[in-house]
C-alpha cells in the first residue's frame, strides 16, 4: 500500500525548515557578538590597542539589538527604531506621555 503525504505537510516543512535556519544563523550572530566582546575585554584588560577592522554592529542600550552602525545615533545613544518609538506620545501633541529624546 503507497504511503501518502498530506497536503499540509508538503508545505509545512520547507516552513519550518527555514525557520530552523533563521534560529541558527541568529544565534550564530549573537556568539560572533559574544565573541568580539571578550576580546574586546581581554584587549583591554592586557592594555592592548583594540583590534584593527571596522564596526559592523552596534548593541542599543535601549533595546538590546545589534544594528548596523548607520541605523545607530550616537548623539541619543540608541538606534532608529527606539527613537522612532520612545519618541511617539500617548495622546495627542502637547499632552506629555513619550520619551523625549
Amino acid at each position: 500500500m503507497p504511503t501518502v503525504v498530506h497536503p499540509a505537510l508538503i508545505a509545512a516543512v520547507p516552513l519550518l525548515v527555514g525557520a530552523l535556519l533563521l534560529v541558527a544563523r541568529r544565534r550564530l550572530d549573537d556568539l560572533r557578538h559574544a565573541y568580539r566582546e571578550v576580546e574586546a575585554v581581554v584587549r583591554s584588560a592586557l592594555r592592548l590597542p583594540p583590534a584593527s577592522g571596522l564596526v559592523y554592529a552596534i548593541r542599543c542600550p535601549r533595546c538590546c539589538r545589534w544594528v548596523k552602525p548607520r541605523r545607530f545615533d550616537l548623539r541619543r545613544m540608541s538606534c532608529r527604531s527606539c527613537i522612532a518609538t520612545l519618541g511617539r506620545g500617548r495622546g495627542r501633541r502637547g499632552q506629555g506621555g513619550g520619551v523625549c529624546l
